[in-house]
């Protein structure tokens, strides 16, 4: 479903990516319910930041494509 997205608007890529930062940025402030220890909460915010730069290095290379008129 990204990669439909991502090919057709790499402006919602960068929507999502930054998304996904806020989220990663905002873990720390949110506090810990239930029994998630210090390594799961390191690891969710770990998933959270690796997606937001894959996404916005995605959104890059294909704003760069387009902007070349490269299609692939």
């Amino acid at each position: 479903m990204i990669s439909r997205i991502g090919s057709k608007d790499p402006k919602a890529l960068m929507m999502m990516g930054m998304g996904f930062m806020v989220l990663g940025q905002l873990w720390r402030f949110v506090p810990v319910t239930g029994g998630l220890s210090e390594d799961a909460v390191d690891a969710i915010r770990g998933v959270f930041l690796g997606l937001s730069i894959g996404l916005l290095l995605w959104s890059v290379l294909l704003n760069g494509r387009l902007r070349r008129g490269k299609r692939n």
